[in-house]
């Protein structure tokens, strides 16, 4: 990684303290923490202590807290987190707060970014990825999520189209803000919808394996799947007419 690149991670987080400390201390082993790169924690209105847990590190890593007065959801949080890091990043990393992602995975993020990707996908669906703990109904429903989104909404060679584990070019996300807010959907839908709505405006995109860790995880997962998968049905709806672009974009006139 180029030590001079500024790298935000976003980590929207609500009710994860068991989390903290196992993914903080990855955080400090990490040799690229001692790059330009900040951490920025979106807390949901925790009520288990895990804005002050995140704090304790702040002596050792560069982390902020940007706490939300009420749980907006992770599409709210991603919101607000992406904001925060827009002004002074080249690159921003978003991942879950839950420990069942490793940022060593980040430096092979940015090194996609780095070589001219807009988007970086950490994908279990990848050469190398797996899947550890996941219980088999919600592995069998995302690699057919998965595989349905692939066939309709090709997406350069991004196969995990879920996934919160990603690499973003500062650049491109400006330019989506500039229309209104970046993220639109309030639940786990929002990574769908924001993958579309950059294939749309011919972001490139690309992924690196994901070790996908549920067995770390100290909480139950917070996804309402009915209401994700209703989501789902709604955002394959509204960008069906998009459905042959390939990889390439739309007219900005024609874009919603």
């Amino acid at each position: 990684m180029n030590p001079n690149l500024r790298l935000a991670i976003v980590i929207p987080m609500r009710d994860e303290r068991l989390s903290v400390e196992p993914l903080f201390d990855k955080f400090v082993a990490a040799p690229f923490m001692k790059d330009s790169a900040r951490i920025i924690v979106v807390d949901g209105n925790s009520s288990d202590g895990t804005p002050e847990a995140v704090l304790t590190y702040a002596s050792q890593l560069p982390v902020e807290v940007l706490h939300l007065r009420e749980d907006k959801g992770l599409g709210g949080a991603l919101e607000a987190g992406l904001q925060r890091a827009l002004p002074d990043s080249d690159v921003i990393v978003t991942m879950d707060g839950d420990n069942s992602h490793d940022p060593s995975t980040i430096p092979s993020l940015v090194a996609g970014i780095e070589a001219g990707l807009d988007i970086v996908v950490a994908s279990r669906f990848a050469p190398g990825g797996i899947e550890v703990g996941v219980a088999a109904h919600r592995k069998a429903l995302s690699h057919a999520a998965s595989a349905l989104l692939h066939t309709l909404f090709p997406v350069g060679s991004v196969q995990d189209y879920s996934s919160g584990f990603r690499a973003y070019r500062s650049a491109v996300l400006r330019q989506l803000a500039e229309e209104g807010p970046m993220v639109r959907e309030r639940g786990f839908a929002c990574m769908l919808d924001l993958l579309l709505r950059l294939r749309t405006r011919g972001a490139k995109a690309g992924e690196v394996p994901l070790v996908l860790r549920y067995d770390l995880k100290p909480s139950e997962s917070k996804m309402d799947v009915p209401r994700t998968v209703l989501r789902y049905l709604v955002l394959i709806a509204r960008n069906w007419r998009y459905g042959r672009l390939g990889s390439g974009a739309l007219p900005r006139s024609a874009v919603q």
